[in-house]
């Protein structure tokens, strides 16, 4: 008789641990500002696996990337509601949200160095504010240039109209271009229809036919190309200790890992001129103004939409 109340004691326990697994697994929706299986979404593609695989509870559901599953300017501001748990995105795509992601352009430390100075965790504060979580800047280290169909010779825009993103927007103003904001997938067709002379862009990350309707490429290069992790700060609170520190650690590893993507840049150069596209590139003087007016319009734009907290975020983020 005592073994057998034994025996179900010890099955009533091993029930009780058994709900309380299953009450710790944290389920969400994941989902990136790019195509899947586009360049920018590697990286978020590939942690998401991991995080599942890591046996802590915590479930991501990839439903894949915007367009497709809806405008890129508009998913984080999903996830800051809890329409998705976990994203990745670049700071141009959600300054409707925050417009201090601004700043991830115009970094000019490294990421470990951006940790240490504290800059990381002060737009991390900012991000909880709007009910994110900023888990890691998963991709880094390349710059963005001008393309066009029309040669130039001289930093001057005047007369050309632009498709941008709200990341190079001010600066290519700010050299006479008028401008035309929409989403990637865009590109194409307004560079082939004549809507526009040209865009903005990595120079890692071209769609695969863009060369199609590109003549040029101008140097030097621009700014920095960022992803940003995210989760929905509700989700985050929901995770363990154990779980947070694991997403957290899965997070910092593709952060740091990020410096990769900068092999990336001579390969992509290499393949643009076998497409095809010439390079534009300043030097001197010319060279000299294009990146001043990059750097000084990104600066006056941010503390513009951001008057409260520009100045801190230059002192972390820039080196003067």
């Amino acid at each position: 008789m005592q073994k057998r109340i034994l025996g179900i004691g010890v099955a009533i326990g091993m029930l009780a641990l058994s709900g309380a697994a299953t009450a710790q697994t944290v389920s969400m929706t994941g989902a990136s500002c790019f195509p899947k299986n586009f360049y920018f979404s590697f990286p978020f593609e590939k942690l998401v696996p991991e995080i599942n695989a890591a046996d802590t509870g915590v479930k991501v559901n990839y439903v894949g990337g915007a367009p497709a599953i809806g405008s890129p300017f508009t998913l984080v501001q999903q996830a800051s509601k809890g329409v998705y748990g976990l994203v990745s995105c670049t700071g141009a795509y959600y300054q409707n949200v925050l417009p201090e992601a601004d700043v991830f352009k115009l970094v000019e430390f490294t990421n470990e160095e951006l940790r240490e100075r504290g800059a990381f965790d002060f737009i991390d504060k900012l991000h909880q504010e709007k009910g994110l979580k900023f888990l890691g800047k998963i991709i880094g280290y390349t710059p963005f240039h001008l393309y066009l169909n029309k040669k130039i010779d001289k930093p001057d825009l005047t007369g050309l109209h632009l498709r941008v993103a709200p990341i190079y927007t001010a600066f290519f103003q700010a050299l006479g271009a008028t401008t035309q904001q929409s989403n990637f997938a865009q590109v194409y067709s307004y560079m082939e229809n004549g809507t526009v002379v040209g865009f903005g862009w990595p120079v890692t990350g071209l769609a695969p036919d863009w060369h199609k309707v590109t003549k040029y490429r101008v140097d030097p290069g621009f700014y920095d190309t960022d992803i940003q992790l995210l989760m929905n700060l509700d989700t985050w609170n929901k995770l363990s200790d154990a779980q947070k520190k694991s997403v957290a650690d899965i997070g910092l590893k593709y952060e740091r890992s990020a410096k990769d993507y900068a092999n990336d840049v001579a390969k992509s150069r290499a393949q643009q001129t076998e497409q095809g596209i010439e390079p534009i590139t300043f030097t001197g003087a010319d060279a000299e103004k294009w990146l001043k007016t990059a750097r000084e319009a990104g600066w006056a734009n941010l503390m513009k939409n951001s008057p409260e907290h520009g100045a801190k975020l230059r002192e972390l983020f820039a080196k003067n």
